[in-house]
Parts: structure tokens; C-alpha cells; sequence
């Protein structure tokens, strides 16, 4: 009868043994849950540091498409970096035309001249690409509202020039640099709308509106919504300089 009271005592400390064990358990459910919190940190962080290098190459990229549009703007216009246009070249059969006696154009004692061209459409053209360049001046130096009036006054003045839908669109640059994104939304959507439509002779710009809503969307959390700009920019224009950023965003947000 003496042994009755061992096993007794050897079965009490055999059922105590999990509840000493309970106590290290719950330690290492802690250190998990924490390590898990510092990694989600973690992983925060990493992507806030990913969008800032997104905003610094979007910002980059803005700069250098700005700079060729004034490269551009220059070969049009045909002026250098003094803004004055280079000496024409005289060629031979210039030359001839001015030695020829014949057809050579005779002023008339009233003053009038033979009729070279449309002096008005060229007129117009000229006035176009300043006021245009003006615009992309102010812009380059950070002169935004000035700029934006600037980009505003040249669609009202010419609605249906090649550069109408450039305007557009640096103004939804505009508004998005003074933080005012649903200005800026309003003016890509209304971009696209007339290009879509085919109410504007040029629509060079439409995949990068495209992108810029996408960014937008992005920016507000609407994945839905960046994903179907996301979507017709890659379908429509899939070899644009817009579709190349887009994709490298969604692959930098992992998506």
C-alpha cells in the first residue's frame, strides 16, 4: 500500500508538466507576432522609398519630354539657343532664278508684289508656335500659373492646332504639381475625351494622360480604376514611352 502514494504523486506531476509549458508557448507566439510587425514595417518602408523613386524618375522624365519639346520647338521655329533663326543658304538654282531674265517678279509702280504665299495661314502658324513656346518657357522655370494662363489663353486662341493637345495635357501637369489632382483629372479625362472623338488634328499626348490617371488612381488607392487606364494605354499605344512607365510601376508596386 505504500506505493499507492508514488504514483499518485507521479501522475499529479505528469498532468502539471503542459500547463509549465503553456508559459513558453505564448513567449514564442510573441516573438513571432513581433518579428512578423517589424517585418510588415519593414516592408512599409520599402515602399514608401519606392514610390519616392517613383516621383523622382516621373519628375525626371517630365524634364527631359519638356526639354525635347523645346529641342523640338527649335527645329520648327529654326532658331538656335539665341532664339535668332540661322542665315538661309542660297543654293545654285536660287541663284539662277535671280540671273534669269525671265520669270524674275517686277514690283509694279503701285507698290504691289507678285504673291509668294498665304501670308495670313503663315502668320498664324508663326503666332501658334510662339505663344506655344512662350507656355513651355514659363513652365520650364516653375512659373506655373503663369503658365497654366499661358496654356489656356494658346487653346483658346488656336482649338485646333497640332500643339492643342500638348496644352492640355501640361496643364493637367500643371494642376498636379499644385497638388489640385481632381483639376487635374478633370482636364487629362477631358484630353481624352476630344481625342477620342477626333476633335483635335493631334493627340501625341493621349498615352501620357493615360498614365498620369493611372498615377492619379493609384495615388487614391482606386486599383480598379488604375488598373483600366493601366489597361487601354498598354492595349492601345503598347510601344509608347507611357505603356514602358506603366509597366514599370506596376512591377515596381509589385502588381
Amino acid at each position: 500500500m505504500r506505493i499507492l502514494p508514488f504514483f499518485v504523486a507521479g501522475a499529479l506531476l505528469a498532468g502539471c508538466a503542459p500547463v509549465s509549458q503553456q508559459p513558453e508557448r505564448v513567449s514564442e507566439v510573441e516573438i513571432k507576432l513581433t518579428r512578423l510587425e517589424q517585418k510588415q514595417a519593414d516592408i512599409e518602408k520599402d515602399i514608401e522609398k519606392t514610390n519616392e523613386r517613383i516621383d523622382k524618375l516621373t519628375e525626371l522624365i517630365s524634364e527631359l519630354r519638356l526639354e525635347i519639346e523645346r529641342l523640338k520647338l527649335r527645329l520648327l521655329t529654326g532658331t538656335g539657343e539665341t532664339g535668332q533663326a540661322p542665315p538661309k543658304e542660297t543654293s545654285t538654282m536660287d541663284t539662277q532664278a535671280r540671273l534669269s531674265p525671265e520669270k524674275v517678279p517686277v514690283p509694279s509702280e503701285t507698290g504691289g508684289e507678285a504673291p509668294v504665299q498665304p501670308q495670313q495661314e503663315q502668320q498664324a502658324v508663326e503666332d501658334a508656335e510662339t505663344a506655344y513656346k512662350k507656355a513651355i518657357e514659363l513652365y520650364s522655370v516653375k512659373k506655373l500659373y503663369e503658365a497654366r494662363d499661358a496654356f489656356l489663353d494658346f487653346i483658346k486662341k488656336f482649338p485646333e492646332n497640332k500643339y492643342t493637345d500638348n496644352a492640355f495635357f501640361w496643364i493637367g501637369k500643371i494642376y498636379q504639381e499644385l497638388g489640385d489632382t481632381q483639376r487635374a483629372e478633370e482636364i487629362y479625362k477631358s484630353l481624352v475625351d476630344k481625342c477620342e472623338k477626333g476633335k483635335l488634328p493631334e493627340c501625341n499626348k493621349l498615352p501620357d494622360a493615360y498614365f498620369q490617371l493611372m498615377r492619379i488612381y493609384i495615388d487614391r488607392g482606386n486599383v480598379a480604376e488604375a488598373n483600366k487606364y493601366y489597361s487601354t494605354l498598354i492595349e492601345r499605344f503598347p510601344t509608347s514611352d507611357a505603356a514602358v512607365r506603366a509597366r514599370e510601376q506596376k512591377l515596381l508596386l509589385g502588381e
